[in-house]
């Protein structure tokens, strides 16, 4: 082969892995963002869910059930580590909150959009917030998934800041 088909063949697979490594790379943002969402839209259930386990799994076997009851250990496993992730989840949400209060007001509003629309026992809508704060519904939305992202920094850290910047 001569150079200069060996240089478009190197050019072609660094393109290629380089599209490949972009897209795994949107994956793993969307999968963030989209796990975010989903853990603040299903706050009130996992709380509920891990509310009062204790995490002690060998004392609901020894009291309870047999040694070998594998599914049983599943189950109270699922729910303790449920309860450690909302237990990290209510940190991470006073830490977004102890940020937004050293911010300016849009950020502010946004960490408002979040336990208003998620966290709090009453939930507000797009509406109600938007007309509390006198700004667009529209605004609220843009609001709700920069706040979603930005909590989503909180959460997975590092990797999640990458992204943002990227």
């Amino acid at each position: 082969m001569d150079q200069k088909l060996v240089r478009e063949i190197t050019k072609l697979v660094t393109d290629l892995v380089r599209d490949e490594r972009k897209r795994q790379f949107k994956n793993e943002q969307t999968w963030r963002v989209k796990n975010t969402r989903l853990l603040l839209k299903n706050y009130d259930i996992l709380k509920e869910h891990s509310k009062d386990i204790d995490t002690d799994i060998d004392r609901y076997l020894k009291d309870v059930f047999n040694q070998d009851d594998l599914k049983l250990r599943s189950v109270v496993g699922y729910k303790a580590r449920t309860n450690k992730m909302m237990e990290y989840t209510d940190l991470m949400l006073q830490a977004y909150k102890d940020y937004a209060k050293k911010r300016d007001l849009t950020v502010q509003r946004r960490y408002f959009v979040i336990q208003n629309m998620y966290i709090s026992p009453q939930k507000w809508t797009f509406m109600k917030i938007a007309d509390y704060f006198d700004v667009s519904e529209k605004t609220i939305k843009r609001d709700q998934k920069e706040a979603i992202q930005e909590f989503s920094i909180f959460l997975f850290g590092i990797v999640s800041l990458e992204e943002m910047v990227s």
